[in-house]
């Protein structure tokens, strides 16, 4: 992508990637030698260059009683792309509240390999520490250790410091990888009903997690409703089986 493409993507107005591409060619000029070069009137010049100085992107001075302009550096750039996402994301759980005050279309995203699985565990985590949750509801497998045998107990253990009780349903084959916990209590399926994969229930989301054949993906849908009613079929199922002695 050329500069001037760029620039106009960045969010630059045509008249101001004109100006700021000509004055990174030459340092520094003048209002009358900006517009005598860029073919951009004079007046036009003039409320350009105070936008761009505004937005922190070109300073002014002057020289033999003449104002002059120069580019401050390009780092700028970048750094008010941060300002921008920082402003941004301190408003974001308004913005998703907002949305979805009116409105509940589900959302769907698919992460694929294991960078996916652990996108699915952080966005568990971050969604516990922005919501505040106190209990959430999940299934798992064994194998997840298999596939993240140091990062999944570090995180299992940023989980229990967040000081969330789990309520976890586990396939009977499991029992000889549990410890005991307190902030979790564990019901175990008969071995009639194995399954792979597993799943976590956190505010109006819903994860699945996916290993199979050695192609781990994760699902993640945000939707009330339909996590509300995972969640009755989750605690049905939950009332149904026995407690774990662990």
């Amino acid at each position: 992508m050329e500069i001037r493409q760029a620039l106009e993507h960045y969010g630059f107005t045509k008249n101001e990637t004109l100006i700021y591409i000509y004055l990174l060619k030459n340092i520094e000029a003048t209002a009358f030698e900006i517009a005598k070069k860029t073919g951009i009137p004079r007046s036009t010049v003039y409320i350009t260059l105070e936008s761009l100085k505004k937005q922190g992107f070109l300073s002014q001075f002057r020289k033999n009683k003449v104002a002059y302009f120069a580019l401050e550096s390009p780092n700028r750039l970048v750094g008010r792309l941060k300002q921008r996402q920082e402003i941004i994301e301190s408003v974001m759980p308004e913005i998703r509240a907002m949305a979805f005050d009116k409105m509940d279309k589900p959302i769907t995203t698919l992460h694929t390999g294991i960078s996916g699985i652990k996108f699915g565990l952080e966005d568990i985590l971050e969604t516990i520490k922005e919501k505040k949750l106190k209990e959430i509801f999940a299934t798992s497998q064994p194998v997840t250790l298999k596939f993240f045998p140091k990062y999944f107990p570090n995180w299992l253990k940023q989980r229990e410091d967040l000081g969330v009780f789990t309520k976890l349903i586990l396939p009977a084959t499991a029992k000889q990888y549990l410890t005991s916990n307190k902030l979790r209590e564990v019901r175990f399926l008969n071995k009639k009903f194995p399954f792979d994969g597993s799943l976590c229930i956190y505010a109006d989301k819903i994860i699945f997690f996916s290993f199979f054949e050695n192609e781990p993906y994760c699902i993640i849908i945000q939707s009330k409703s339909v996590t509300d009613m995972f969640s009755q079929f989750f605690l049905f199922s939950w009332e149904m089986l026995k407690i774990s002695k662990n």
